[in-house]
């Protein structure tokens, strides 16, 4: 049901071509990604340790690209795009035993999705100021937490989560545009993360800025 409404979401504004000005083009850009993460975790199953503390740490550069389109109407525009991202983070993954430090590691935390942000701006000349709505789906991941400590441990991810994107950008001629947007989360990433059998909440939510250069036909 959540890829429908985000799939509906981006036939809306190619709808009213018919009255405004509809262009079509390709962008490609880099993402620093921070995850938020700070969480306990109880093990019960493991003799050697007890808990797990997760921290986030270093953001990471990835890269995103993919098509988009702009409808503009006056001044105000509406910018769907479809676009595969490549992004990661690092955590630092400590294991307790009793309070006592057993093993702790700074681990990179992958993520492979497509997003489908929905932007909406005003132009002022050539420069923009946009914001909207991002849907994004998880299509693999590389966990922080995969291999540690011999854990037998897996991840449940949504199925459709949303952000929300803010940003500015700047216009060279007709064909070249430039956007630099922050995204933040308004969903879970993931309903949590089963260790041992047992699931656990656990929301490795991010963050991230993301630098682009697109052309439009």
């Amino acid at each position: 049901m959540k890829k429908i409404i985000l799939i509906s979401l981006l036939i809306v504004p190619f709808s009213l071509a018919s009255n405004a000005q509809l262009k079509f083009g390709i962008k490609a850009g880099l993402t620093s990604t921070s995850i938020k993460v700070d969480e306990v975790i109880n093990i019960s199953d493991q003799t050697d340790f007890d808990e797990i503390v997760v921290k986030g740490q270093n953001a990471k550069v990835g890269f995103q690209g993919g098509l988009m389109a702009r409808l503009t109407i006056v001044k105000l525009y509406v910018q769907p795009e479809l676009l595969f991202t490549s992004s990661s983070g690092e955590v630092e993954v400590t294991s307790l035993n009793s309070g006592t430090v057993v093993l702790s590691e700074v681990r990179e935390q992958k993520y492979r999705q497509i997003d489908f942000p929905i932007m909406v701006g005003y132009k002022f000349g050539p420069a923009r100021v946009q914001l909207g709505p991002v849907g994004t789906i998880v299509l693999s991941t590389d966990p922080s937490l995969d291999g540690f400590m011999d854990m037998n441990y897996e991840e449940e991810f949504n199925g459709a989560t949303w952000g929300y994107q803010v940003g500015v950008g700047l216009d060279l001629g007709k064909k070249i545009t430039i956007d630099v947007k922050y995204e933040g989360n308004l969903s879970k990433l993931a309903d949590g993360v089963k260790i041992g059998g047992e699931t656990r909440n656990f929301d490795s939510r991010n963050s991230q800025f993301v630098a682009s250069l697109g052309f439009f036909f």
